[in-house]
C-alpha cells in the first residue's frame, strides 16, 4: 500500500492546483474574488510551494480579511486546545 503512494505522488501538484482551481472558481462566481491564478510546485518529496495570485476590490479583500481568515484561526485555536 505505501509503494502504491510513492508512486502518486509526483502527481500531487496537477491534483492540488485542480482543487484549488475549482475553490476559487466558485468564489469568483460567489462574487468573492475577481481574478485569480495558481501554480503548484513539487520541491521535493512530499514538499509543495503553492503560488495563489488574487485580485481583489476593496470590499472583496474586507470580507476575505474579515470573514475568511478569523474562520481559520477559529479551527487553529481548536486544534491546539487553546
Amino acid at each position: 500500500m505505501v509503494k502504491v503512494v510513492f508512486v502518486f505522488e509526483p502527481l500531487a501538484p496537477q491534483a492540488i492546483s485542480y482543487y484549488l482551481t475549482r475553490t476559487l472558481k466558485k468564489w469568483k462566481k460567489q462574487g468573492l474574488i475577481s481574478e485569480f491564478g495558481t501554480r503548484t510546485r513539487r520541491l521535493g518529496k512530499f514538499h509543495y510551494k503553492i503560488d495563489i495570485d488574487l485580485d481583489l476590490t476593496s470590499k472583496q479583500t474586507l470580507h476575505v480579511l474579515d470573514d475568511l481568515l478569523p474562520n481559520q484561526l477559529k479551527s487553529v485555536r481548536r486544534w491546539l486546545n487553546a
